[in-house]
């Protein structure tokens, strides 16, 4: 049996068990309702009427207005019963779902955890090498490329590993926004300055929101890393905090050649990768900064999008709720 059978299988197990739950809550449904609408007319029933025909027609009379009430609160009853069978139905629809995204996130974290030793050491091992190669060995470039895989595939796990572990009710205590972009912005201008690019920051106040604050750090890394991977030689980076009513804004702006190579709708997919800078030919992505950048902003409230794009360059903008 392949995996896509057995996925089937247990879809189909699915359907069939939330069919017959749809099917017997409606059942009760109606038999409420009617049994209801009975009881009502055998309460409401006039003796006197009943007293002037023969016995044994099997009939029961009342009045208009008893009829119109009765249609009235079985119409009242078969819609509060309508909603009540709808909750029980999507639960039960989207409960499977549930499951799934659940696995489906312990696997991940799982992967992610048990990838991180291997990792470690295949560094490790990698670093000894170069030292024992030395600076004028052939093989020095090479175990330097390796190393810088062997960094990207880390990063690529701890990204996973954020991603599988920020939940939706996730609380966080207000962080200083406009000092920690601050402080990532200096952070990365030796990145910048190596791919010899410019990067200027600037804010107006102070701004406040409630994300995890390694994980706010982790978000706008990704914003400028991709900024830098997409801006050329001797361009210009610019990133900056303002605020907007109720909500927090990071801008990222640089001066590449613009989204190329990819739908700018498609940026925040997973693993979407456009094409880089001519600098940044050799040092590839593996496309899921951005991706992590959407799906964190999402769970806090929040949204990522692609401000503007053209030949002068590309702006990206991080909303999130100010705290």
């Amino acid at each position: 049996m392949t995996p896509s059978d057995a996925d089937r299988r247990i879809l189909r197990a699915a359907e069939r068990k939330v069919s017959t739950q749809i099917a017997l809550v409606c059942a009760a449904a109606l038999a409420v309702v009617i049994g209801a609408l009975v009881l009502f007319a055998l309460f409401r029933s006039q003796p006197a009427e009943l007293a002037e025909h023969p016995a044994g027609t099997g009939r029961i009379y009342i009045d208009e207005a008893d009829a119109l009430l009765a249609l009235i609160l079985g119409g009242a009853l078969a819609v509060v019963l309508a909603a009540a069978a709808g909750l029980v139905s999507a639960r039960s629809a989207v409960k499977p779902l549930g499951e799934a995204l659940a696995a489906q996130r312990r696997f991940v974290q799982d992967a992610s955890h048990e990838l991180r030793t291997p990792l470690a050491i295949l560094d490790a091992r990698l670093q000894l090498a170069q030292r024992k190669a030395g600076p004028d060995s052939a093989a020095t470039p090479t175990l330097a490329r390796l190393r810088e895989d062997s960094a990207g595939l880390a990063e690529l796990v701890d990204d996973l590993l954020l991603m599988s572990a920020a939940t939706a009710g996730e609380t966080a205590e207000p962080v200083n926004a406009t000092a920690l972009v601050a402080e990532v912005a200096d952070d990365l201008r030796l990145l910048a300055s190596t791919a010899t690019v410019r990067l200027d920051y600037s804010a107006t106040g102070e701004a406040q929101v409630r994300v995890p604050a390694h994980l706010l750090r982790r978000m706008v890394t990704a914003l400028l890393d991709n900024a830098v991977s997409h801006t050329p030689q001797s361009g210009q980076i610019g990133i900056s905090v303002d605020t907007a009513g109720r909500t927090v804004r990071i801008s990222v702006r640089d001066t590449g050649p613009g989204i190329t190579g990819i739908s700018p709708d498609r940026v925040f997919d997973r693993f979407a990768r456009g094409l880089p800078a001519d600098h940044e030919a050799a040092r590839q992505g593996y496309g899921i900064g951005l991706a992590l950048v959407k799906d964190a902003a999402l769970r806090h409230g929040g949204n990522v999008r692609v401000a503007g794009t053209g030949p002068d360059g590309t702006s990206l903008c991080l909303e999130l709720p100010a705290a």
